[in-house]
C-alpha cells in the first residue's frame, strides 16, 4: 500500500517517488515507470478533439491519485487523492489517515491547525478546509447533515457544530500551488529538476531567407551565493544558447551538456531515390542523433564531418507514439518576417506560413499496429522544413524536423 508525505503547495513524495507541482508530464511518467514495483494500474486519459483546450490527467487507480497537467505547458498543476482507503496520509511524519484510521474533520484540524474557519458548500453537501496549497473536503451525508451553520455576511465563512459521535470523513484533498482554481499556468519546479535542464523556448535564427540555426532558453539549476547555510543551495537560472547548422557534435556538447541518449540511424530507405549516387552516400557508419528528452528535441549529426544536419522538435502530443518520452517544446519557428509556427499551431497554418499558393501532398508515416496503436501521421514539407501532423480532426502539429 502506498504512503506518502503530503507536502503541502509541492506535492506528494516518499522513499521510491516524488511526484511535485510543475513536474513535467514526461517526467512525472518516468518517474511512475521507476516505480512500477510499487506503483500499478496506471490511466492516461486525454482529450482527441480538444487536446490543448482540456488537462491531460494521469489516474493512480489503484492508489486513488489524480495527476491533472496543463495541456499547453504539460506541468502538474494539481494533485487529488480521492480514495482515501487504499493510501496512507501523513503530515509532519504523523500519519493523520490511513484505511484502518479514516481522517475527519477533527483529525485534519488537529494536524494542520484550525488556522481559520471553513466553508460550507449546501449544494455538494460538502464541508472544505483549506490552507495554502491545500485543501480537504468532506461530505456532509445522513445524519451529520443535520449541521448548523452562522455564515458571516452571506460568504459562507462561519462555524459548523457536527454530532461528537460522527463527524464527517475526509473523501477528498487537493494539492495545488496558489488557489484551487487559480488562472495562472504552473511554473517549473526547481525541486522536480535534479540536474535537468527544463526547455523554455526555442526560436528559429533566420539568415535572410533561409533557417540557420535554433536560439534555445532553458531552465537550469545553478548554485546561489548563500553564506548563511552550510549545505550548498541552489536556484532556476535561465541560460540562453544558439546552435547553427554545421556546428560540431563538440560545439553542441558544449552549448546544452550530454545528451539523454545517443541513437545510431538505421540504413536510410530514401536512399533508393538517389540513383548511383546512393553507392557513394551508403558508409560503414551510420549518422546518429543526440536525444535531448528534457528539451523536447534531437539533433541529427552526419556520420562523417560529425556536424549538425538537422532539428527535430516534439510537441509531445498526447496520442502520438512518442508521447511521454520527450518534454514539450515550446518552439516559435518562423522566417524573416513571416507567419510564426508554434507547437499549437495546426496544419492550415503551416502550409499558409511556408507553402503559400502550391499544393503540398503528405506522405503518410504509418508503423505497425504493435508499434504504435493510435495511427498513422501525415507528414508535409519544404525545403527547409518537414511537419508531421496528426490524424485526429483538429490535425495538431506532433513533430517538426
Amino acid at each position: 500500500m502506498l504512503q506518502v508525505e503530503v507536502m503541502p503547495g509541492c506535492g506528494v513524495r516518499n522513499d521510491y517517488i516524488e511526484l511535485l507541482l510543475g513536474m513535467p508530464i514526461n517526467q512525472a511518467i518516468a518517474a511512475i515507470q521507476n516505480a512500477s514495483r510499487h506503483i500499478q494500474n496506471v490511466e492516461l486519459t486525454y482529450s482527441s478533439k480538444e487536446p490543448l483546450s482540456r488537462d491531460v490527467m494521469i489516474r493512480l487507480a489503484k492508489d486513488g491519485i489524480r495527476l491533472y497537467f496543463e495541456p499547453n505547458t504539460q506541468l502538474l498543476r494539481l494533485i487529488e487523492v480521492y480514495d482515501l482507503s487504499n493510501i496512507i496520509l501523513q503530515y509532519g511524519g504523523v500519519v493523520f489517515s490511513s484505511p484502518k484510521d479514516e481522517a475527519d474533520v477533527n483529525k485534519v484540524e488537529g494536524c494542520f491547525g484550525a488556522t481559520h474557519p471553513g466553508v460550507y458548500v449546501a449544494e455538494q453537501s460538502l464541508y472544505e478546509l483549506s490552507w495554502k496549497g491545500l485543501s480537504f473536503s468532506f461530505p456532509t451525508l445522513n445524519e451529520t447533515s443535520k449541521v448548523q451553520t452562522s455564515s458571516i455576511d452571506a460568504t459562507g465563512l462561519g462555524s459548523l457544530q457536527f454530532r461528537s459521535n460522527s463527524p464527517p470523513l475526509l473523501a477528498k484533498m487537493s494539492i495545488y500551488p496558489d488557489t484551487y482554481n487559480s488562472p495562472k499556468p504552473p511554473k517549473i519546479s526547481a525541486a522536480s529538476l535534479c540536474g535537468v535542464i527544463c526547455p523554455v523556448e526555442v526560436k528559429s535564427i533566420s539568415d535572410g531567407s533561409k533557417i540557420s540555426g535554433l536560439f534555445f532558453i532553458f531552465a537550469a539549476e545553478t548554485p546561489l551565493a548563500d553564506s548563511s547555510s552550510r549545505k550548498q543551495a541552489f536556484g532556476l537560472r535561465k541560460i540562453e544558447r544558439s546552435i547553427f547548422f554545421g556546428d560540431t557534435s563538440e560545439s553542441v556538447l558544449s552549448s546544452l551538456g550530454a545528451p539523454s541518449k545517443v541513437f545510431y540511424t538505421k540504413a536510410d530507405r530514401m536512399l533508393i531515390h538517389r540513383g548511383e549516387d546512393s553507392k557513394k552516400l551508403r558508409g560503414p557508419r551510420p549518422n546518429y542523433f543526440f536525444n535531448y528528452f528534457s528539451l523536447g528535441i534531437d539533433i541529427l549529426f552526419d556520420c562523417i564531418t560529425n556536424r549538425v544536419q538537422k532539428f527535430v522538435l516534439h510537441t509531445n502530443l498526447p496520442g502520438h507514439f512518442d508521447f511521454g518520452i520527450y518534454a514539450r517544446c515550446n518552439f516559435c519557428i518562423a522566417v524573416t518576417g513571416g507567419p510564426i509556427i508554434t507547437p499549437s499551431s495546426k496544419r492550415e497554418n503551416f502550409l499558409g506560413a511556408f507553402c503559400g499558393d502550391t499544393t503540398v501532398q503528405p506522405v503518410v508515416l504509418s508503423r505497425s499496429g504493435t508499434e504504435n496503436p493510435f495511427g498513422s501521421t501525415f507528414c508535409y514539407g519544404t525545403n527547409q522544413i518537414i511537419v508531421e501532423v496528426s490524424c485526429f480532426k483538429n490535425q495538431l502539429i506532433v513533430g517538426k524536423d
